[in-house]
């Protein structure tokens, strides 16, 4: 049996208000997640503004030429639907990635 390579992915954290501790875990979630999808968590992007930056993320994830983008859950990212829109819409259509949700419901791609 050939054994299949790891492909890479990228994590995204929003850390703003959140205690190390906290982050730590948040970390170790989307390492797991990405071991048990055969991915290989490269990078993670802590972010510590209070706006989502969605162009800059995109712009990140281009550079890197990145094919998935592993996350808690889009609700880790925000809770307000445009801003979850443009969030999608800049990991999906800018950047050309697939989006995972490490803890989000049915903890699977979107």
């Amino acid at each position: 049996m050939t054994r299949v390579e790891p492909e890479p992915a990228y994590g995204y954290l929003r850390v703003l208000d959140l205690p190390d501790g906290e982050v730590e875990v948040l970390e170790k979630q989307l390492h797991e997640y990405a071991v048990a999808h055969n991915l290989k968590l490269l990078d993670v992007r802590k972010e510590r503004y209070r706006l989502l930056r969605p162009g800059e993320l995109s712009a990140w994830l281009i550079e890197r030429e990145a094919r998935h983008l592993i996350v808690p859950s889009v609700e880790h990212v925000t809770t307000h639907p445009i801003a979850k829109m443009l969030f999608c819409e800049a990991v999906y259509l800018d950047a050309g990635a697939e989006l995972h949700e490490a803890c989000g419901e049915g903890s699977d791609e979107r």
